[in-house]
């Protein structure tokens, strides 16, 4: 799978190589993201397969990915192939039910598809999900039914054709709304959740495939007033410039409250963030997330040097992956002596919230965030900039959660956060877990959402 003249006949700045260029790929190659060969497309094995950040998709395919049926490169196969292969995938399924995403990541939609999975089985439904990439949460949606992932070639028309009319599909971000036309158009009930802020599906080019999508017969359902409010007009402005929208009479953009299911923590994962903390001579401050200019990584930083003078024992902790630029950030705040903690992406996450005494919620732009409400459900409030961020319209969730400052007034934002790690108290903490359970139930929201189907998904609905 490594050929030579594949090799510099692709990259023309290695043509001085000549017989060195297999040692070359082998040494520097693969982790540059360059193919070996035609027969190994590096670029969308990475994207499909690898998680986020993840280098040398070549050496994960020999040692791993081909063992776990991953493919090489995409092998398109066709609209009967596609039927004929859902068709199998259905035997003894009865009751199949669509869950579409675009990858498999560990981050907020996929993890919330599963979520909605696993509820949807313990209602009598088959799941069955389509999925643009792949990625490292893949073992646990195949799991819980069969996967077909659309980057390797499947044909979506295809695939749909083989579910009976009318079987609900669920799109479960505008990421994958593109998907909403072919499955629509072989019979598909469709519903599209949308979880990203308007101006992000704006600048992401997204708008078209939800006008397309609603233009076919599927439902727009956001999880945050802000979104409903902010797409609506960008979609009938579309529509109004000629450009495909909704069929007559079509209701605006939905909205339907999230509800949440908080990460399972084993006892021991408390236990453990329980000793650190014990470490720690000063209040602590936690934040979450990818780490991107999106989720305000570099004005978390800033806001834990500003707390840090304001309270010299402050900690500060940061739970996710880290892109090249937040890591650079990260490093020079180290080297300059802020104390952060980094532990990573943390799927048990429970008992690092429950030991930090405020969440910094410093994104610039945000649809959730699903992390705060987390730390909130171990008690645990936020301070946060009143950015883009989607919290911001669920009054009834942010009452006595947490508070928003302007994001030009650092000096207040600061002033919150160590008010707030002050005034933290057993009681107070007591109160925030009863708020977070009694608002954002799990098992009403996922009623409400099969309602939303026609009919109805849910025979109780």
């Amino acid at each position: 799978m490594i050929d030579a003249d594949d090799y510099l006949g692709a990259y023309p700045d290695l043509l001085g190589f000549g017989p060195s260029a297999v040692l070359h790929f082998i040494l520097h190659g693969d982790a540059e993201g360059r193919s070996p060969s035609k027969g190994f497309d590096a670029g969308f094995y990475r994207r499909c397969y690898l998680a986020l950040g993840q280098s040398h998709p070549f050496r994960h395919y020999i040692t791993e990915g081909s063992a776990l049926g991953f493919l090489p490169r995409p092998t398109p196969v066709d609209a009967a192939m596609s039927r004929e292969a859902m068709g199998a995938a259905m035997t003894g399924r009865p009751r199949p039910f669509v869950l579409v995403c675009h990858d498999a990541q560990k981050a907020g939609v996929p993890i919330l598809t599963l979520d909605l999975a696993r509820a949807l089985g313990a209602r009598g439904y088959d799941p069955v999900f389509l999925m643009g990439n792949a990625g490292p949460l893949l073992d646990r949606f195949r799991a819980l039914g069969p996967v077909f992932i659309l980057a390797e070639g499947w044909d979506a028309t295809g695939l749909a054709s083989a579910l009976p009319q009318g079987t609900a599909a669920l799109i479960n971000t505008s990421a994958a709304a593109a998907l909403a036309l072919p499955l629509a158009q072989a019979g598909l009930d469709c519903l599209v959740l949308l979880h990203e802020m308007p101006d992000y599906i704006r600048d992401q080019g997204l708008m078209p495939d939800l006008r397309l999508a609603q233009a076919a017969g599927a439902r727009l359902i956001a999880s945050m007033p802000q979104i409903s409010r902010g797409i609506s007009p960008l979609i009938s402005q579309g529509t109004s410039r000629g450009k495909a929208g909704p069929p007559a009479g079509a209701p605006p953009v939905g909205e339907l409250r999230p509800g949440i299911i908080p990460p399972p923590t084993p006892l021991a994962s408390f236990r453990r963030a329980r000793l650190w903390r014990q470490r720690q001579d000063g209040p602590v401050f936690i934040g979450a997330g990818h780490a991107d200019r999106r989720k305000g990584f570099d004005l978390f930083l800033d806001a834990a040097r500003r707390i840090r003078a304001a309270q010299p024992g402050a900690r500060f902790v940061w739970l996710g992956a880290l892109d090249a630029w937040a890591r650079d950030l990260a490093n020079a705040a180290l080297a300059g002596g802020l104390p952060l903690t980094l532990p990573g992406f943390v799927e048990d996450c429970l008992g690092w919230y429950r030991v930090a005494d405020v969440y910094l919620l410093t994104s610039r732009q945000d649809p959730g965030p699903t992390t705060a409400i987390h730390a909130a459900a171990v008690g645990t409030p936020f301070v946060g900039y009143a950015a883009d961020i989607g919290l911001i319209g669920l009054i009834r969730m942010t009452e006595g959660v947490g508070r928003f400052l302007p994001p030009e007034d650092e000096a207040g934002f600061v002033a919150a956060a160590v008010a707030a790690a002050n005034s933290v108290t057993a009681g107070s903490r007591r109160d925030l877990r009863r708020l977070i359970r009694r608002e954002t139930g799990f098992g009403p929201y996922v009623t409400a959402l099969l309602s939303r189907f026609h009919p109805a998904a849910d025979g109780e609905a």
